[in-house]
């Protein structure tokens, strides 16, 4: 199959780039001749103060994309157009383009634009829903975007623009990585034929490390959302055992400062890991906790602490009951509450046979539900069903 994929990489590497770059990998494996259309927004550290400006445009609807997309189709005749993210290069002229063209689009739910200017569903320190009917003016009240009048403005105007110009009509698949997002786009008004789910999916290539390690691990972006202060807060009464925090983000001076402050000596900062370091962390970890108090979508490092054979202590919040199996490969707290995770984590910590059995069980989900293999055969079943070769949908949270 000819697909085109189309991805506009953030200035940090992040869960959606990975995911681009590894689906391409994967639909190529699999003999599929794939066109990548990329845009990087490392891209705006070169502009001069007329780039700058004319982004503000370019954000919007972008000329540029709808030229070079055009000729794309024009050469290359893709079969179907695979969507990960769009913004700010790309931006939203990408699905006016390819739909004047007759090319079937599959958008791939990372987070919830254009229902929510930064994507999140998550303002001040809370959920928030209030932008989701198209009234952005929410968004520039409370500033949603980088607390940021002038960025929240532009982004509420590019959704709202383009959400009037029938946007969302024109995809004609959007793929879901757990029910959760499902049905929050089937509240949205998104016919059910038009809904996929699809989960991420991991290697499961290296050997798991099912060996006792002395710390617990938390891997990912240093943001308020990710419920880091709930976190430190919580190992700051668990002294009898290590939390390494491997991450960075607008967190980590602050973070850093705290430690000092309160003389915290068993929470450790130990920067961004990637590759072996990434691996080695996890595999002699005891197992690691994903406190987030947003609506994570599909955190890769679930999956790669399963495939490390380490379950997961988890918020009970968005799609993370869905791919945290209680009492099987994790439990679940109550997201924010300090005195919940310090309960669940000690809970863990006082049954190493319960961890040894949880990891075990979270290893064999990825090698079954979540392999390459499955998720490749769900992709490609999509695609058809796209294309009009039949009706492919799951209402289950593995491939």
């Amino acid at each position: 199959m000819r697909i085109l994929l189309i991805h506009n990489f953030y200035q940090g590497f992040g869960g959606e780039d990975a995911v681009a770059l590894a689906e391409r990998q994967l639909l190529e494996n699999y003999g599929n001749d794939v066109f990548s259309y990329t845009r990087h927004n490392n891209e705006i550290k070169r502009y001069d103060l007329r780039d700058k400006l004319g982004l503000i445009f370019h954000t919007i609807y972008s000329r540029r994309t709808e030229r070079e997309i055009s000729n794309i189709v024009w050469t290359w005749k893709p079969e179907v157009a695979y969507i990960h993210n769009i913004y700010p290069l790309i931006s939203p002229s990408v699905y006016h383009t390819l739909w004047s063209l007759k090319i079937p689009m599959i958008q791939v739910v990372h987070n919830f634009r254009p229902f929510c200017p930064n994507g999140w569903f998550f303002t001040r320190g809370r959920v928030c829903e209030r932008c989701k009917w198209g009234n952005y003016f929410h968004a520039i009240r409370h500033r949603c975007y980088r607390n940021s009048y002038l960025t929240s403005t532009l982004y509420s105007a590019t959704m709202g623009i383009n959400r009037l110009a029938d946007m969302v009509r024109r995809i004609d698949a959007f793929v879901c990585l757990t029910p959760f997002a499902r049905d929050k786009l089937l509240g949205l008004g998104i016919p059910h034929s038009k809904v996929f789910v699809k989960p991420n999916w991991v290697e499961t290539t290296m050997d798991p490390g099912l060996s006792r390690g002395n710390y617990v691990a938390y891997l990912g972006r240093l943001s308020s959302e990710k419920g880091l202060w709930t976190l430190v807060r919580a190992f700051e009464r668990l002294d009898s055992v290590i939390l390494k925090i491997a991450g960075t983000g607008p967190l980590e001076a602050g973070l850093k400062a705290y430690l000092q402050r309160k003389a915290i000596k068993n929470v450790m900062m130990v920067g961004f890991k990637g590759g072996e370091e990434k691996w080695d962390l996890l595999a002699n970890s005891r197992f690691i906790v994903v406190p987030s108090e947003w609506y994570e979508n599909f955190p890769l490092v679930v999956l790669e602490a399963y495939a490390a054979g380490k379950p997961v202590v988890g918020s009970k919040l968005g799609s993370l009951p869905y791919i945290i199996e209680e009492n099987k490969s994790g439990i679940l707290f109550e997201p924010g509450c300090v005195d919940d995770l310090v309960k669940k984590v000690s809970y863990l910590l006082g049954r190493p046979d319960e961890v040894d059995r949880m990891g075990r069980y979270a290893r064999s989900l990825v090698e079954s539900a979540y392999s390459p293999a499955a998720c490749y055969q769900r992709l490609m079943g999509i695609f058809s069903s796209v294309r009009g070769n039949g009706d492919y949908r799951s209402t289950e949270p593995g491939c």
